[in-house]
């Protein structure tokens, strides 16, 4: 077995361990999903009594209101929920909380399967620098742009779209190379 040979059985390897790893992490994705579903329900049928509870449970001081909110108030999705939480009305804002949750939940369960089937492919394939494979990481990466600016905010969108643009930029680069060696052979 040649060199070229053993780095593509190396990068088949690793794609195969990343492909399980992925799988493992869906489904706990998957879980996230249906518990995000189920919390929302049981917020929006049973509303009345999730208020009467949580706020029996703030004035004896078991709860507080901050642990209610998506990390502590810092991700809340340009929602804000302190006047509601204020006045007793707890279950609505967790509600929409729990569907902010299974959105998010869902977006990361559909990248993690686009990586899933490029490791998928990668492994299947004799080259790793397809365009197919090209185009599926531009679509995963404009996706996680995209959700890192909701949820953090532009700073840190525009510092990812670099990184990973220059990524983007050495895969190309990986994929003229392997051209230009096929067209050689």
């Amino acid at each position: 077995m040649n060199e070229q040979n053993k780095r593509l059985e190396a990068i088949r390897n690793r794609c195969k361990t990343s492909s399980k790893v992925i799988k493992v992490i869906q489904t706990i994705t998957l879980i996230a999903i249906v518990a995000s579903l189920i919390g929302a329900i049981v917020c929006f049928t049973q509303r009345d009594m999730v208020d009467t509870h949580l706020a029996r449970a703030v004035a004896e001081g078991t709860v507080q209101v901050d642990n209610l909110k998506i990390g502590g108030g810092l991700f809340h999705l340009f929602i804000d929920y302190s006047q509601a939480f204020n006045v007793g009305n707890y279950a609505i804002p967790m509600f929409f909380n729990c569907i902010i949750s299974a959105i998010i939940c869902s977006i990361v369960t559909v990248v993690l399967f686009m990586f899933k089937k490029i490791f998928d492919n990668l492994v299947k394939d004799e080259n790793p620098f397809s365009d197919g494979i090209l185009k599926k990481f531009n679509t995963i990466f404009v996706i996680i742009a995209v959700m890192i600016l909701f949820a953090v905010g532009v700073g840190p969108c525009v510092i990812m779209s670099l990184l990973m643009w220059c990524i983007y930029a050495v895969l190309e680069y990986g994929k003229a190379l392997q051209t230009e060696v096929d067209e050689l052979l």
